[in-house]
């Protein structure tokens, strides 16, 4: 009986000196604060699994509870998967929480296939049970299906926009094959995944249908990171191709031509188009034959657009700027040459024709435009009404390293459409392009660049 008394005196001893915080409740009107009452996911490319996000669960009371359960509402036929205070689990049971703490959640979510062509929503609840209270947690996220390319060589396809593509790996189009990609399609690659083009690729969206190629990754931060993907190749031999209203990000080089030969006629003609957020190049060419016109380049590594070893290029309304320079660069972020070093002491050389009108070509540099001739080729240069940055008067341009001389609306938002007081508007001369980057009438007097300013009345 003594040794009775002993022990029941040091339990209610043990009971005085334990911390209130500790000590649990079971009144059912303690509540508790959640970070989020739905955690969502942006649109998820189905079997990938998602970035983490969190969700915090706080105790306000002095007393600390126990969770009788804490359980996704779909358990184990969830596409979704929690990890609660470090537990990899889908449930626990009589997890406590002490008073004044709080509880950390990560959420991840892998979409299940489910053979449909348009976007599809996945829901579930993260259901939270104390004290006879139940509370739920909306989970949302939605799922697109997508069909997968990878390690084929293609002839004569078309890919239409019921449902977006992933091209994993490297996807070839064959010598004298055409892919036709059809306006309002995605097209998403996979880490280093590459494009390359032997044949004919034919992408012509319109202004309300763009056709999109970027990375595979577009949940939380790897919506605007460069360098995620390889680039579009044309090869030797590639020949007819279009880019009409198109969007190119995220890579590490958007077009890349080396395709010599005997004519000069445009084996790549580029317009309406947006490439930005790669780190190495938005166009890079070798030897090879380029039209572009309402484009628009901007953060981009080395070169916003480089053309070397020759080659007959020309440009017409665009715009290229690395303003904000994201990247560190150390010489011009817009090159033409008519060599390239190979070796060492050794020169690839050809003939260069160069023309560029009515465009800008800006960045954060003292000069943004390089022209070498070293490499003793024949060269033709032809600059008109173009704003470039620079400290040397050119003919028949304007030239500055004023900050902002051109008059974008706010580089930092990515938005080189023209302000209301742009030096760039109405400078340009009449070449007959008749409608800007975005679709919208040019005047008689044409802006300089891919944007043409439309003043409200």
């Amino acid at each position: 009986m003594r040794n009775l008394l002993i022990i029941f005196w040091i339990f209610l001893l043990g009971m005085a000196c334990s911390p209130k915080e500790e000590s649990i409740s079971f009144d059912p009107s303690l509540s508790l604060l959640f970070s989020n009452d739905t955690v969502a996911f942006d649109t998820l490319l189905s079997e990938r699994r998602s970035s983490t996000r969190r969700l915090t669960v706080y105790n306000p009371n002095e007393e600390a509870i126990q969770f009788t359960e804490i359980v996704l509402g779909k358990r184990q036929a969830s596409d979704y998967n929690v990890i609660i205070n470090g537990k990899d689990q889908n449930a626990v049971s009589n997890e406590r929480l002490l008073g004044g703490d709080s509880l950390m959640i990560l959420v991840e979510v892998n979409v299940e296939a489910r053979n449909e062509n348009l976007p599809y929503i996945v829901k579930d609840s993260i259901i939270f049970r104390w004290n006879t209270n139940e509370e739920h947690v909306k989970l949302v996220s939605y799922g697109q299906d997508a069909t997968t390319v990878s390690n084929v060589t293609i002839c004569d396809e078309t890919w239409t926009s019921s449902r977006p593509y992933i091209i994993s790996d490297t996807v070839l189009v064959g010598s004298n094959c055409r892919l036709i990609i059809e306006k309002g399609t995605t097209v998403y690659f996979e880490n280093d995944a590459a494009l390359f083009i032997q044949g004919t690729l034919t992408a012509i969206g319109d202004s309300a249908n763009h056709i999109v190629f970027r990375n595979a990754r577009f949940d939380g931060i790897y919506d605007q990171v460069p360098g995620q993907w390889n680039g579009i190749y044309f090869l030797e031999g590639s020949a007819d191709n279009q880019f009409a209203f198109t969007e190119i990000y995220n890579g590490q080089v958007g077009i890349r031509l080396g395709s010599p030969d005997e004519n000069d006629i445009p084996d790549v003609v580029v317009s309406n188009t947006e490439i930005f957020n790669m780190s190495q190049a938005g166009i890079l060419a070798f030897t090879s034959d380029l039209s572009v016109t309402n484009t628009l380049i901007y953060n981009c590594g080395n070169y916003l657009v480089g053309g070397f070893a020759g080659g007959n290029y020309t440009f017409t309304h665009c715009t290229f700027s690395n303003e904000p320079a994201l990247f560190v660069q150390d010489e011009p972020t817009v090159q033409f040459s008519d060599n390239i070093v190979i070796g060492e002491n050794e020169l690839l050389t050809g003939d260069l024709s160069l023309a560029i009108a009515n465009s800008i070509i800006w960045g954060s540099g003292e000069e943004e435009l390089l022209i070498n001739n070293g490499g003793g080729a024949n060269v033709s240069v032809l600059l008109e009404s173009n704003i470039i940055k620079s400290g040397e008067e050119i003919s028949s341009n304007f030239t500055s390293r004023e900050t902002n001389f051109p008059g974008f609306t706010n580089v930092f938002a990515n938005d080189y459409s023209l302000d209301t007081l742009a030096f760039a508007k109405d400078k340009g001369v009449d070449l007959g392009i008749m409608y800007d980057l975005l679709g919208n009438p040019r005047d008689s007097k044409p802006d300089i660049g891919a944007f043409e300013r439309i003043e409200k009345e």
